[in-house]
């Protein structure tokens, strides 16, 4: 391919980057697409492990609360990680392809009936990190916290497992609230882009320079 076609192809596809909206990963981030019957009153509804009814989300563990307009949800539909009893697990893949870096995002709070210090600890394609409520119980956006980049291409895992800082006793009731979680791939930046272009432009003149001599 010449190196007016390559240089041509990057600019479009630097264009086309630049105009796309990023696409979130994972399947049903909010929690907001449960199985039929999943519907209550009561503010939660306990899901056990192996359940699926949390569309694009494995249940494990022993089971995860489902809760709405209780018990310090967060938007809509929330999971409050220790169910009914916990300790609980939520897990799910998603794609990745082999030299990009994904972030992680997603809210916490804690059920206003437990103490604080209770969290969750959370695996990223294979980085680890925890994350604990403080005793306000409000929400807190965690934002790019982890990231990882992909060394194979196929599916790499998320999870979140309750947990307990230290010197604090599960709940084993009322835990970490999690909601809105979301993956994203990271955009090359424009600079990147101006760097290529000009690393194929040096090759256009060497290879200039050697044909005319």
């Amino acid at each position: 391919m010449k190196i007016a076609t390559i240089a041509a192809v990057v600019a479009l596809f630097a264009a086309g980057s630049a105009s796309a909206s990023p696409v979130n990963l994972i399947t049903n981030g909010n929690f907001e697409t449960v199985a039929s019957g999943y519907t209550f009153d009561s503010g939660f509804k306990v899901v056990n492990s192996g359940s699926s009814a949390i569309t694009g989300w494995t249940v494990g563990a022993s089971s995860i609360d489902l809760i709405r307009n209780a018990y310090n949800a967060i938007n809509g539909y929330s999971v409050d990680l220790l169910g009914t009893p916990g300790p609980g697990f939520l897990s799910q893949n998603f794609s990745v392809v082999a030299g990009q870096t994904y972030s992680l995002t997603f809210d916490m709070a804690r059920n206003s009936g437990g103490p604080a210090g209770q969290g969750v600890s959370v695996n990223f394609g294979g980085v680890a990190g925890d994350f604990y409520s403080t005793a306000a119980a409000s929400n807190t956006l965690y934002s790019n916290t982890l990231s990882f980049t992909a060394a194979t291409t196929g599916l790499a895992t998320l999870s979140f497992a309750s947990a307990a800082k230290a010197g604090t006793p599960f709940d084993n009731y009322s835990g970490a609230v999690i909601d809105n979680v979301s993956v994203m791939a990271a955009v090359p930046e424009p600079e990147t882009y101006a760097m290529l272009l000009a690393g194929l432009g040096l090759m256009g003149f060497l290879r200039r320079r050697k044909a005319a001599k």
